[in-house]
């Protein structure tokens, strides 16, 4: 079982609250014997009252710190205790009418133990409480039934039921938005993944596609150690860019003039093909994640070109403006016509992800011979 400490100001309050409850339980008992004509005979019933008083506050005490466990096993406990506090609090009321005290204890006790009941039940145990309070006024009391009391039990009922129902509300809420982080988790790791492994690994199978067929037809054996260091080398990128990957998870954004320069290099290393890069304004230091989607989107349009568009010559513009960046990248086209990308692959699933979760807009579509990207980020 597990239950919160108490501090020092909750527990200065219980000790007031108990030592109170107990010093009127007294006083009660010595009302009694003073107005009675025969105070022997009332020794016994005295007791009675001693007894109920300890017993109500003893089992509210106990109901309410179970009722604190995270262990649910105990709740079954908790919720015995309260309805005995409950119990004791209105045998206590029916000895002693004229004593609030005991009523003040019923109704925490009941409002702790229907927060813990399902709803049926719960208006169960108020409608009972309600009856039994109703019934031992007009038994006890000369003015009958206190219809103050009625009122209160119905609203401690009314109140808990929807109490609990504004918590099973919010934890339901707290478990959904913990799902979607989880899934928002997991796609933003697929993202990463998959670009990471589209831009190192695709190459690297062409190139070595190209050495096997070379040595299998015995080619030009330099042309074939070209494409095998080609592959080596791109391996060694794909290594760098998952140390990238993983600095990006830890919150660690390169600023994208850096990486697309380094993207562009990559890019004339594996296919031989220039990629240039253009940079207008002043560049500076971006949010994590408008710099990481400016990167991501510039490394898929890249590694698409690459893939799809063989001979074609490659071409990036990154403009810092006032209240956004935009990115552009194109190619000319290559020797096989262009693949239409629009509504295709994963790649650029992710990369409209990215730009939607920042509330940026990417456009793509054919640019004469070939194909452009256009990514628009607010910063």
């Amino acid at each position: 079982m597990k239950c919160g400490r108490w501090s020092r100001a909750e527990r200065i309050a219980r000790i007031v609250v108990v030592g109170g409850l107990v010093a009127g339980g007294l006083l009660a008992y010595v009302r009694k014997l003073a107005a009675s004509e025969e105070p022997p005979a009332l020794y016994g019933l005295g007791l009675v009252i001693a007894a109920l008083n300890v017993l109500m506050i003893l089992l509210l005490a106990v109901g309410m710190r179970l009722s604190r466990a995270e262990d649910a096993r105990w709740r079954p406990a908790s919720i015995l205790a309260t309805a005995g506090a409950v119990a004791a609090s209105l045998a206590f009321y029916g000895i002693e009418p004229e004593f609030g005290a005991s009523l003040i204890v019923a109704m925490i006790a009941l409002w702790v133990l229907v927060s813990q009941l399902p709803l049926i039940w719960g208006f169960a145990a108020g409608a009972v409480t309600i009856g039994a309070a109703a019934g031992i006024g007009r038994l006890f009391r000369d003015e009958g039934a206190d219809l103050g009391v009625l009122v209160a039990a119905m609203g401690i009922t009314l109140g808990a039921i929807a109490s609990r129902q504004g918590m099973a509300a919010q934890e339901a809420a707290r478990r959904a938005e913990a799902a979607n982080a989880v899934l928002a988790e997991r796609s933003h790791l697929a993202r990463e993944i998959h670009d990471i492994l589209a831009h190192s690994l695709s190459a690297q199978v062409v190139h070595l596609e190209g050495a096997r067929l070379l040595l299998s037809r015995d080619g030009d054996r330099v042309q074939a150690l070209d494409r095998v260091e080609r592959a080596r080398n791109l391996a060694r990128s794909g290594l760098e860019e998952t140390r990238r990957a993983l600095a990006t998870l830890r919150g660690e954004i390169p600023q994208p003039t850096e990486v697309i320069a380094e993207l562009a290099e990559e890019f004339h290393a594996s296919t031989g093909r220039s990629c240039d890069v253009h940079v207008t304004g002043e560049p500076r230091d971006l949010p994590p994640q408008a710099g990481l989607t400016v990167v991501r989107t510039a490394q898929e349009a890249l590694t698409n070109i690459r893939k799809h568009a063989p001979g074609a010559r490659a071409h990036v513009t990154l403009r810092y403006l006032g209240d956004k960046v935009e990115l552009e990248v194109t190619d000319t086209g290559g020797t096989e016509p262009v693949v239409e990308l629009d509504g295709g692959g994963y790649g650029l699933v992710g990369m409209r992800e990215r730009a939607e979760l920042i509330d940026g807009t990417l456009v793509t579509g054919p640019d004469g011979k070939g194909f452009r990207v256009s990514l628009r980020v607010p910063v």
